[in-house]
């Protein structure tokens, strides 16, 4: 009898204790013109993971829509999901504590652009990492896809997504020294994130103003860490993040040296706001009588 369980302990494949990095294609059938979804699942095994990283290349015959985090079992990112170079997409992402069991890391939009067979593959970047607390890797098992692409069928099949109409979550950035990131004065750290269509960039704009409106800032593209230029110091500085869906969250950092002009624009503001005050009171007096 022990030698039975042995034995049917040798058919159970590898794959049922490693984790597993696992691509499906929706719908299985497409042609040119037709748009479709490719999800990546995470499943443990047996393993408890807390990290994922690695890299998502496609074939040329297809093109990338949009990016959906929407509903990912990853909280935080390290380095959001984005095709920074074409046909490839990389992404790493923490799960704190640690995660067992199977679900959506990301889902990933296509457009079938010519005909022909299609791959959609890992790099050899793709790891997961044990929750030991020494970030040993795990065995992990690649599961990708492979179909053809046929002629345009004339009507293009397309897919609902939900719009994202939500903003990147509220975050704080941190004024740090740059030297133990190699750069000399002070920088400013941040990062957030954005659970539906992703985070897609960060822009930075400075101002005398506390409240100044969106519209009216000077946005430059930015990465964190920013390092501080001439004159950062004595504004007040806007971090921006952009979502996919160009939806926006603002974060204000105050200015780290005194400013005469951030002063007296400042009590000037106070004086403007007393006056109307009391233009409104002595308004309903006048009335009254």
């Amino acid at each position: 009898m022990r030698y039975v369980f042995f034995i049917v302990l040798l058919l159970i494949p590898a794959t049922s204790y490693a984790a597993e990095l696992r691509l499906e294609q929706q719908p299985s059938s497409v042609s040119v013109e037709d748009t479709f979804v490719t999800s990546l699942f995470l499943r443990t095994g047996i393993d408890v993971i807390n990290a994922v990283e690695g890299s998502i290349r496609f074939s040329s015959s297809l093109s990338l829509v949009d990016i959906r985090l929407q509903g990912s079992l990853v909280p935080l990112w390290i380095s959001p999901p984005t095709e920074k170079e074409k046909g490839v997409v990389t992404f790493a992402g923490v799960l704190p504590g640690g995660y067992q069991g199977e679900g959506n890391v990301l889902t990933l939009v296509f457009k079938a652009v010519n005909k022909g067979t299609a791959r959609i593959s890992f790099g050899s970047d793709t790891m997961a990492y044990q929750n030991d607390g020494n970030g040993t890797s795990a065995k992990l098992f690649l599961s990708e896809v492979s179909f053809s692409i046929e002629a345009s069928s004339g009507i293009p099949h397309t897919i609902s997504l939900e719009e994202d109409t939500l903003p990147p979550e509220p975050f704080t950035p941190v004024v740090s020294s740059g030297e133990p990131f190699g750069l000399e004065g002070r920088v400013l750290i941040f990062t957030t994130q954005d659970k539906n269509s992703g985070i897609a960039r960060y822009d930075i704009a400075r101002s005398y103003y506390h409240k100044e409106k969106e519209k009216n800032l000077s946005w430059n593209l930015t990465e964190s860490p920013y390092v501080f230029v001439s004159g950062d110091s004595t504004h007040y500085l806007y971090v921006r993040a952009v979502d996919r869906a160009g939806n926006t969250r603002i974060a204000v950092v105050p200015p780290q040296e005194f400013s005469i002009i951030s002063f007296v624009l400042m009590w000037w503001a106070v004086l403007l706001l007393l006056v109307g005050v009391s233009s409104v009171i002595l308004s309903i007096r006048f009335y009254r009588r």
